[in-house]
């Protein structure tokens, strides 16, 4: 079919012709105003899209900062063992579940990587590696107490403490598995009676002996920092590390305190020595279940706030105090049992020299 040539001539005779609308028609269109239905939907929908890009940009700032705060978690609560289950040495079996409570609930921060939320935290770290340590010293004590048939260390507990001690640059969770896998053999072979297990009272006067040496050391950190010059408000990261560390060492020292007392059934009987362990275990108390909701190392006289790291090492004088006094008593032998009085004492001497 052969190009219709008249066809644009056809459009342009036919179709509209814009010269037909007046301009007082074209100006009525432009002072025209929209409905007020729809110019209520069009601010709406203004409204809730920068609301939406508001939200969203705060959400982007804000997730990384928030999940930070949310890995941050620290427990310092009292460690009680299931219904059922026993333990040969309870000691063992607060180390394994202090390692449980490390491991399965927010995960060992120094093990994840940079870009990661928990990487950026201090307290917890700080808190995690004193663990560790702490938990190292006092397995390696322990072992010392319970010699094999050659007189040398118990090698799961040795194992145990080697395995808590971390090492710069190295994951600390196999570690951390390894050494509760030890701990828990030596506890399965001290309940068959492969162990030969210290006197308790002779095990506690050590344990004692060397918490008060923790609270010396954790007050001496504690001092150094205090005396610092300022370098961050309200608390330096040092501070903070210290302050934490201390809180995790008191922490140990309190658990493995009930611990000893429990096992201690010869001393059950002596009022004086129970006295000491209430009173080295509520001064133990004071310093680990101190929780401030931000660190302070402001000056004494500060008129807000408080100086946290003064008023932990205060608590720790305090334990200090009474686990000496407590390794002393535990160190004097227990008094000896008063003999059953006989009943002739009790009867009236008349009667007596008739029984005579």
């Amino acid at each position: 079919m052969a190009f219709d040539s008249r066809l644009h001539a056809a459009y342009l005779e036919e179709g509209p012709d814009p010269n037909e609308v007046s301009e007082e028609h074209l100006r009525e269109l432009d002072e025209a105003e929209p409905h007020p239905i729809m110019d209520f939907f069009r601010g709406l929908w203004r409204r809730t899209i920068f609301l939406f890009k508001l939200s969203l940009f705060l959400a982007l700032v804000g997730a990384y900062p928030f999940s930070a705060v949310m890995s941050h978690k620290i427990d310092d609560s009292d460690i009680v063992f299931a219904d059922g289950q026993k333990w040969a040495f309870p000691e063992s079996g607060i180390a394994i579940t202090k390692i449980a409570r490390e491991l399965e609930g927010k995960g060992w921060a120094d093990d994840k990587p940079n870009w990661h939320p928990q990487a950026r935290l201090t307290a917890m770290p700080a808190w995690q590696e004193a663990t560790a340590d702490g938990l190292s010293e006092f397995t390696r004590m322990a072992a010392g107490a319970v010699p094999d048939e050659n007189g040398e260390p118990d090698a799961d507990l040795i194992a145990a403490s080697r395995l808590l001690k971390g090492i710069p640059g190295e994951d600390m969770r196999p570690r951390m598995t390894a050494a509760a896998e030890a701990l828990n053999r030596f506890d399965s072979r001290a309940s068959r009676g492969l162990v030969t297990v210290a006197d308790r009272r002779e095990l506690a006067a050590e344990e004692a002996r060397m918490f008060a040496g923790w609270a010396v050391a954790d007050q001496d950190d504690l001092s150094t920092q205090i005396y610092q010059e300022s370098t961050g408000w309200p608390a330096s990261k040092q501070d903070i590390r210290v302050f934490y560390a201390a809180k995790a060492r008191a922490h140990i020292a309190l658990q493995m305190l009930k611990a000893a007392r429990l096992a201690d059934r010869d001393s059950l009987a002596d009022a004086d020595t129970m006295a000491a362990y209430e009173k080295a275990e509520a001064a133990w108390t004071r310093a680990a279940r101190i929780r401030p909701l931000v660190v302070s190392n402001q000056k004494g006289d500060g008129a807000i706030m408080a100086n946290h790291l003064a008023s932990l090492g205060f608590f720790l004088r305090d334990a200090q105090r009474t686990s000496e006094e407590l390794a002393e008593r535990l160190d004097q032998p227990l008094p000896a049992a008063e003999p059953a009085s006989e009943d002739v004492a009790q009867l009236d001497p008349a009667l007596a020299s008739a029984a005579h």
